[in-house]
């Protein structure tokens, strides 16, 4: 896959988190929890976290996956 933001080829891998995971609007600074509209908790997993496949770009650091399949298993 080509990156969207220079053009470059992105290195396939896994997105890895632990516990909590949110895309927020704002930067939260007691907690990740969606708190605005257009907040949105990706991962609430205390005991296991999540896996997601995805695309990174090391030459200008975009990362790219998909939040609707967690927990991919190779």
């Amino acid at each position: 896959m080509n990156c969207p933001k220079c053009g470059k080829e992105m290195q396939s891998g896994y997105l890895q988190t632990n516990k909590i995971m949110a895309f927020n609007q704002h930067i939260h600074k007691l907690s990740l929890l969606p708190k605005d509209e257009g907040d949105l908790l990706i991962v609430n997993n205390t005991v296991r976290g999540a896996n997601f496949k995805g695309f990174i770009c090391k030459d200008c650091g975009l990362i790219v996956f998909d939040y609707t399949q967690s927990n991919v298993k190779e």
